[in-house]
């Protein structure tokens, strides 16, 4: 069965150079600024360099919820650290690598493997990664606790 959704965000860019996301399925907005992070970054708002690595993220961390959950891993924690690695030259700026490492916590020793097995499943749920053309190095940790 195939259904088809749309997401809508909204943007309104202030003149001191700062805009607002938001969504009107949500009740706040975040604060963006309209500067690249390459340069005159605002230490209080997000930059577009900085939500991209974050839609990336919790893309990844769906994908992974929704993999853990169909093959009856029960994980405690998920926690993740993402990275991009940009080239700029005089010409442009591109985004080369990302590098995620994403940490689960788990109760049982019997499903460490079963749960990195799972990590290398995500790449191909997850619908951000799908669209991005950028090399991708995964880092899993998997802990018992």
């Amino acid at each position: 069965m195939k259904t088809s959704h749309e997401y809508q965000v909204d943007l309104e860019c202030q003149v001191n150079g700062t805009g607002r996301v938001s969504a009107v399925i949500f009740n706040n907005d975040i604060e963006i600024s309209s500067y690249s992070c390459l340069k005159n970054l605002d230490e209080n708002t997000w930059s577009a360099e900085h939500l991209f690595l974050a839609a990336v993220e919790s893309s990844y961390m769906t994908a992974f919820f929704n993999t853990a959950k169909h093959k009856g891993i029960k994980f405690k924690k998920f926690k993740s650290t993402a990275r991009a690695a940009i080239l700029v030259s005089d010409e442009f700026s591109e985004i080369t690598d990302i590098i995620l490492k994403p940490v689960v916590s788990i109760e049982e020793s019997n499903q460490i493997n079963k749960t990195l097995k799972i990590f290398s499943l995500c790449t191909q749920h997850c619908l951000v990664l799908k669209a991005l053309k950028v090399r991708l190095h995964i880092f899993p940790s998997v802990n018992l606790e």
